[in-house]
């Protein structure tokens, strides 16, 4: 050991013994150098691997909201609204069954709207498989009758049927009860998979912070030693280990937030300017509560790879000391 590490371990011990260390406030312990030497300058290796768990984490987590804000307004609109198919053998029939049928609508309490499709909006929107015309051409459209409703009528809705039935034979009242089921049950799947994928990637970041703290204990075993020398303990080894994968944890985690967040844009702009608009994808905006519970990602990435750092270290040390 040379002179000026001589010099440097008989200020720690002093230190250490007569209570007289500065203390350190948490700017200062964040910018100050490592007790432990590390691999790589500032930890950049380990920098980027959790940039890129908390990247991950981030569009986990971003999934599951935008899933539970899809499925809420797609399963509210089909609990409120009921269609209403009108069949006829020609066009005049079909028309004076839908003006009953919408008679019969109007005048039942519980109904909240009503509007129609008639045969020829129908027959448009068959055009774009069945072509220009082809539809009203060759083809009887049944008319279509949307309709919302309040709660209380859904729940019995056999007795609308009848008298739609009673007014229009052959109309069709449909209330979409299967396509919420499975809508519903879709919406949850996805939305485990995704706080399972969410969950896996923590546990990544655990697995890293356990390999990096037991490879840095090792690398520097002659320094912890002269620690214990000295009089420092468990507790406060492990904390300085704690506090610089804490400082590791955030800049990881902010650049992995700033990625997706700038990811997450891209998607909304590229949404918003019309891909993917004729297609069943949600719409999202990036703002609001959706950002707020992104920016807890980065914390609990933190605080989870410090932690665990902190807990392996003590381990570490029971074990081999």
């Amino acid at each position: 050991m040379t002179s000026a590490d001589e010099t440097e371990t008989s200020a720690v011990e002093e230190s250490v013994h007569d209570g007289t260390a500065p203390k350190r406030t948490l700017l200062t312990r964040m910018r100050a150098e490592p007790l432990l030497p590390e691999a790589g300058a500032g930890g950049a290796p380990l920098t980027a691997v959790i940039a890129v768990i908390s990247f991950l984490a981030v569009l986990a987590m971003a999934a599951v909201l935008i899933i539970n804000t899809a499925a809420s307004e797609w399963t509210s609109s089909l609990r409120s609204e009921v269609t209403v198919q009108i069949k006829g053998t020609d066009a005049v029939q079909i028309e004076s069954r839908m003006a009953a049928a919408i008679r019969v609508l109007e005048t039942t309490d519980g109904v909240l709207e009503v509007s129609s499709i008639d045969q020829e909006e129908a027959a448009e929107l068959l055009e774009p498989w069945l072509g220009d015309g082809n539809a009203a051409a060759f083809l009887n459209v049944p008319a279509i009758i949307e309709v919302k409703i309040a709660p209380a009528l859904r729940s019995d809705l056999d007795l609308l049927r009848n008298r739609l039935e009673a007014a229009a034979p052959s109309a069709v009242l449909d209330d979409h009860a299967s396509w919420h089921d499975r809508l519903a049950t879709a919406a949850r799947s996805g939305q485990a998979l995704a706080f399972a994928v969410f969950l896996i990637v923590l546990g990544a970041a655990c697995a890293i912070s356990i390999f990096a703290a037991r490879a840095g204990l090792a690398a520097n075993h002659e320094i912890v030693s002269v620690l214990h020398l000295v009089g420092a303990t468990d507790e406060f080894i492990a904390a300085e280990v704690q506090r610089r994968f804490f400082v590791l944890g955030l800049r990881g985690s902010i650049v992995g937030l700033m990625a997706a967040l700038l990811a997450l844009g891209l998607a909304a702009l590229a949404l918003r300017s019309g891909i993917g608009t004729d297609s069943f994808l949600p719409s999202f905006t990036l703002g609001g509560w959706l950002v707020l519970w992104l920016l807890s990602v980065p914390v609990v990435t933190c605080f989870v790879t410090a932690l665990t750092a902190r807990l392996t270290v003590l381990r570490t040390l029971q074990d081999q000391y």
